[in-house]
């Protein structure tokens, strides 16, 4: 079985090894005397070498820790304490969702959300004047509480989705059948 290293730990020796490679003491941040052997440029070496080893290490370590997280997935207990808010956009309410999902868990993406909503007759997707695509809500999705609203943003006016607390509720309820797409 492979001991797990704490990445942390490591981030930290890798920090004090450079400090004493660059002659300075880790632990009050003072220069080292020049006569220290740490100075001795072998020595120096041998450290900024060490340093680069672990930086590596690291690197090398928390990619595997991304590649090798779990699935999206909630309990029942963690759904109820999703914060509701009176009114919420997708992204804002996808992070309150994803407050409550442990570090080795990937998030849910707002993208997955709204593809359901889609498929299930929510959401619609429309072509903008400039071409670009965008989704609005059917009256299904009016009548859970997706709305639209006016808002002001660096490129002007612009319509904005709006899930009311029902509609956040209603996706909530169906999250498990979201995860399963």
């Amino acid at each position: 079985m492979e001991k797990m290293i704490d990445t942390d730990k490591l981030r930290i020796a890798k920090e004090w090894i450079s400090k004493l490679a660059n002659g300075i003491n880790p632990l009050d941040n003072n220069l080292i005397k020049d006569e220290d052997i740490v100075n001795n440029v072998h020595i120096s070496r041998c450290l900024f070498f060490a340093a680069e080893i672990i930086d590596s290490f690291i690197q090398k370590n928390t990619k595997k820790e991304k590649e090798n997280k779990l699935e999206f997935n909630i309990s029942a207990e963690d759904l109820s304490k999703v914060y509701i808010s009176e009114k919420n956009g997708i992204t804002n309410f996808v992070r309150e969702i994803n407050k409550l999902v442990p570090d080795n868990m990937k998030p849910i993406n707002y993208t997955k959300i709204l593809a359901w909503l889609s498929s299930h007759g929510y959401l619609e997707e429309i072509v903008k004047e400039d071409g670009g695509k965008t989704k609005r809500p059917t009256e299904a999705g009016r009548a859970i509480g997706i709305s639209t609203e006016m808002r002001d943003g660096s490129n002007g006016r612009f319509l904005f989705v709006v899930y009311n607390a029902n509609a956040q509720r209603f996706i909530l309820d169906n999250i498990y059948s979201i995860i399963e797409g």
